[in-house]
């Protein structure tokens, strides 16, 4: 019996259905680590469920087939009365419907996802939704048909981003539902031959795929890892070195011409925006040397001390639990600040909340003590459109400290510019992030090195579990917080060493504060 996530799955890519079905080794709950995206669905559905009200939640017991036939009586006995997480099965196909609502005409599918409703610009207008989330109802209505329920509309049950919460448990108004009855019923003629496939594919050899835009899209693939040792041999520079949208263009542009490496076109053929850079990354493979181009150096010297390295790690809900927030609102919760008082004089700061109430005001209020408003320093950041939102947004929601907020926003200097402008090492493999960044510079320094929290998401997860898990141990959230710590200061010493390495000043490694600890 395959099951609505195996068809999903073999829609994005039917490897990734295979594997499922062929592991290439043992799966235990303690092997597959928890994401953002499992968990937002279950607190998602969670408080989708109180909008149904009174319903019945079918028992089941693992038999899907057995599961169905009673879930289908225990609906018929309860005449009128919603369901939730209802089983079906149909052609050896199991589905579980997030709710069935009666109506008159039979019932409304009504599937949650921990998504935004769609709007266009203008924010009135509903706009598509996505192909896969239509894909995944037409699947359910197709099972729904079959157990002989009919079908009198189909909904998408979205968050609403434009809601904020106001309080005192009142989630009223939290989703919104989108009508999509009519591109359903269209793709619920194609399911049949959707589930043939499938079951072709688990039945037979592993699938030959090469990598791409599925092993992303719309979720990430978990064996990604796998097929890349798969995939064959590529171009030891492939065009996909250039950067960024423009770049990927051009790299298009370039494949259509023939070429298969970055090291065929002539300079001349690197064209665009950022065509210096382009020709940059290209000399680069070319020779197998770092490029580090004039004028970083200037601008490092022109800025004046104190300056301070900074970096914020956020928490996006999509259940807002903090009043004004809306779903998907970024909050930081966390800190560093590695603060050079004068050249090689440096001290350390940090914060972080794991209380699990609005870290806003006190992220504020140790931000303002640790950094001086008055003083002018340079606030050093990578990627400043990030700690930029997050100060304005703070602003807004913290009137009182608004003023001073931006007196520090407008001090933000953005270093991931001045890297992409000037330096280039091949081992980047066309990636300007701080994780490709520090190890050419300081290989000593790795991500990979660091416990559980080695990356954004990785941070959210933890501070997730910190605040809102009723079963974690003291012990296991002293760990949680000095993961969390130690991913941080990690960031803001990056930008410490990339600060003197592109001001050519050699590492401050021997000037690395006790506190941090890799």
């Amino acid at each position: 019996m395959l099951t609505k996530s195996d068809l999903m799955a073999w829609r994005q890519c039917p490897r990734m259905l295979w594997l499922h079905h062929h592991p290439p080794e043992p799966q235990t709950s303690a092997s597959v680590p928890v994401d953002r995206r499992t968990l937002d669905g279950r607190l998602v559905g969670e408080y989708a469920r109180r909008d149904v009200g009174e319903y019945l939640w079918p028992n089941t017991s693992g038999d899907p087939a057995s599961d169905a036939a009673t879930a289908l009586a225990e609906l018929t006995a309860a005449a009128m009365l919603p369901a939730v997480e209802m089983p079906m099965v149909r052609d050896g196909l199991y589905a579980r419907a997030d709710a069935l609502l009666p109506e008159a005409a039979g019932y409304v599918l009504r599937e949650t996802k921990a998504s935004t409703f769609p709007l266009k610009p203008d924010k009135a207008t509903p706009s598509s939704p996505d192909e896969h989330h239509l894909d995944d109802v037409a699947v359910q209505a197709w099972v729904l048909e079959g157990a002989g329920l009919p079908l009198a509309r189909a909904e998408l049950n979205l968050l609403d981003n434009q809601w904020r919460y106001p309080g005192a448990g009142d989630y009223r108004g939290l989703f919104r539902q989108l009508d999509v009855t009519d591109a359903v019923q269209q793709r619920m003629r194609a399911v049949p031959q959707w589930l043939r496939q499938a079951r072709d594919v688990v039945d037979g050899d592993m699938p030959d795929v090469r990598m791409g835009n599925q092993c992303t899209h719309p979720h990430p693939c978990p064996y990604a890892a796998l097929c890349q040792r798969l995939e064959p041999p590529g171009p030891e520079h492939p065009l996909s070195l250039l950067p960024d949208t423009a770049g990927k263009a051009l790299a298009r542009k370039l494949a259509a011409k023939g070429y298969t490496s970055l090291l065929e076109p002539r300079p001349g053929e690197l064209v665009g925006a950022q065509a210096a850079l382009y020709r940059r990354i290209q000399q680069a493979h070319r020779t197998g040397r770092p490029i580090l181009a004039p004028g970083a150096n200037t601008f490092m010297q022109r800025l004046t001390y104190p300056r301070y390295y900074f970096d914020f790690e956020g928490i996006d809900l999509p259940v807002p639990r903090w009043v004004g927030l809306r779903p998907y609102e970024q909050v930081p919760f966390q800190w560093s600040c590695h603060i050079e008082r004068a050249p090689g004089v440096f001290e350390h700061r940090a914060f972080l909340d794991l209380s699990g109430h609005d870290p806003s005001e006190p992220c504020i209020e140790e931000m303002l003590h640790a950094i001086d408003v008055g003083d002018g320093g340079p606030i050093l950041v990578y990627y400043a459109t990030y700690e930029r939102g997050r100060i304005v947004e703070l602003a807004k929601r913290h009137p009182a400290f608004a003023d001073r907020l931006k007196r520090l926003a407008a001090r933000l200097v953005d270093l991931h510019p001045v890297v992409k402008e000037h330096f280039y090492h091949p081992a980047m493999k066309g990636s300007f992030s701080i994780k490709k960044v520090l190890p050419v510079i300081a290989p000593d320094l790795n991500y990979g090195e660091l416990d559980e929290v080695q990356d954004g998401t990785g941070a959210q997860v933890a501070y997730l579990q910190s605040c809102f898990d009723a079963e974690l141990t003291p012990r296991r959230k002293a760990e949680l917080r000095r993961n969390l710590l130690a991913y941080c200061e990690q960031d803001t010493w990056a930008m410490v060493e990339i600060g003197y390495f592109l001001e050519g000043k050699g590492r401050p490694t021997e000037l690395r504060p006790p506190s941090f600890q890799v």
